[in-house]
């Protein structure tokens, strides 16, 4: 069974068809077509900037009889790869629908493709090289650095706000801070919003990483381009764990890290 991960991939991926999003409201196929007023976009009609989230959860996805795909069978679904996203937008050029058709043989290699590299992201070139520096201020205004960490275990989360996935993972994340709160690491989560935005965020949501707004910069440096991303970096500033998506061992993967750095 292949392993299935919910993911927020920034960069636009070249393929001729890829995701979109609906609006809530107009999901009962029964009395109306959820795609009324919607078109299917063209390549040249999405905008790279904008984070395209195919998780199930933030946006509606449809097969091609109109019919809602949802929780386990949405899982189900995007797991055996038999299924390719077409993108739908209003007039506006937004995204708001994702609808499934019957995948080529093409596209199959291709959506392949992109889960091999999602799932190798943690022995990509970067895992056993020295940590890009950086220097960064959390919210509450103190300042952190590659040099001034060395001697302790760096685990980061790039994430931001509107990622839903992102969220989903941070009961779990704040239980490994709890866990390993009197040892020598450091959780620092990068994140892609500005300080409002974030501050408004967390009035509603516990997230106990030290969390860095307006991050941008080191997301480019360490080339990050989908979300969340997990590196733990050790404490000599070697990147020895890297890892995209929210998978089924994500949380396990980054404790037994953590766990074996600190021994």
């Amino acid at each position: 069974m292949k392993k299935f991960i919910l993911i927020v991939l920034v960069s636009v991926i070249t393929i001729p068809n890829i995701f979109a999003q609906i609006n809530k409201e107009s999901t009962n196929s029964n009395k109306t077509n959820p795609l009324e007023g919607l078109r299917k976009a063209k390549f040249t009609e999405l905008d790279p900037s904008k984070p395209l989230m195919l998780d199930g959860i933030s946006t509606p996805v449809y097969r091609e009889d109109h019919t809602l795909v949802e929780g386990d069978d949405f899982m189900k679904v995007m797991s055996n790869g038999d299924y390719f996203p077409e993108v739908y937008i209003d007039s506006n050029k937004e995204v708001r629908a994702f609808v499934l058709r019957k995948a080529t043989d093409l596209e199959k290699s291709q959506m392949v493709s992109m889960q091999t590299d999602a799932d190798m992201l943690g022995k990509s070139d970067l895992v056993g090289k020295q940590a890009f520096p950086f220097s960064v201020t959390d919210i509450n205004d103190n300042k952190y650095s590659l040099e001034s960490l060395k001697g302790k275990v760096i685990v980061i989360n790039f994430w931001f706000v509107e990622c839903k996935p992102c969220v989903m993972e941070m009961p779990d994340l704040n239980k490994l801070v709890e866990k390993y709160k009197d040892k020598e690491v450091v959780f620092l989560g990068l994140a892609m919003n500005q300080k409002e935005k974030i501050e408004q965020f967390l009035k509603k949501t516990k997230y106990n990483y030290v969390i860095v707004p307006d991050a941008k910069d080191v997301v480019a440096k360490y080339s990050v381009t989908s979300f969340p991303t997990h590196m733990v970096i050790d404490k000599n500033a070697n990147i020895l764990f890297a890892v995209s998506g929210l998978g089924p061992t994500t949380i396990d993967d980054l404790d037994n890290m953590i766990s074996n750095l600190l021994k």
